[in-house]
């Protein structure tokens, strides 16, 4: 199964070991244009990028958003865990590996992926080769397949649980000159799930005013298709 998945070179474009297979089977989900939506999460996410520290008993008070999560919002998120120890099977904020620390993420967007990176190797779409863009998901042979996973930042770099660095960190995909780093030799496929419908967490003071600015923009400008 796993040499079968390797041969994503030949269909992603991107270096891969050299090893036989034949087809790997991809799971297309389907998010349709939504203004409205793309503008309330926006708005949302805008209001909590600039909101004040917060007391306990107003971090309690939350209130949950609709509204289209983009790469941006997802790349954020991440970077709030940067330093996070690393663990194997872990899945919460005490310590990830890089599946878990992938499905966190996306989870407090209300965003469901599966638990391992071979399974989340099957979601979303393929870009074309080159055409990475912030919140793509990078995958890395290790051994047997796609056995690390990485979330795209932008500018060569990506934010992953490194094991060998035991933490939540940044790193460059391609190096710099003639050197290729880890991940330059070993991207083997790219996935793309985002933008898609989600969820925002905003404390209960400023959710309602980032709703009542994104209807009043809605009906001011016109939004780019996201396809």
């Amino acid at each position: 199964m796993w040499n079968d998945y390797c041969r994503m070179n030949a269909v992603d474009g991107y270096p891969a070991p050299n090893l036989p297979g034949s087809r790997s089977s991809l799971f297309n989900m389907h998010y349709a244009p939504a203004s409205r939506l793309m503008t309330v999460g926006a708005a949302a996410f805008l209001a909590a990028a600039g909101a004040p520290a917060q007391s306990a008993e107003a971090v309690a008070a939350r209130v949950v958003v609709r509204g289209v999560v983009d790469g941006a919002t997802i790349v954020a998120t991440a970077r709030r865990f940067v330093g996070v120890p690393y663990l194997l099977g872990g899945t919460t904020p005490r310590a990830f590996d890089c599946s878990g620390f992938v499905g966190y993420v996306f989870k407090l967007h209300s965003l469901s992926v599966p638990r391992t990176a071979h399974e989340q190797s099957e979601l979303g779409w393929r870009p074309a080769t080159g055409d990475l863009e912030p919140g793509d998901l990078l995958f890395f042979y290790g051994g047997e397949g796609a056995q690390h996973i990485a979330i795209y930042v932008g500018r060569d770099s990506i934010i992953h649980a490194s094991s060998s660095f035991k933490r939540i960190k940044l790193d460059k995909i391609s190096g710099t000159g003639t050197h290729r780093t880890w991940f330059g030799q070993r991207l083997i496929a790219v996935r793309r799930l985002l933008p898609a419908e989600g969820t925002f967490q905003l404390p209960g003071s400023l959710a309602w005013t980032s709703v009542a600015a994104a209807d009043e923009d809605a009906s001011t400008f016109a939004l780019p298709s996201l396809f």
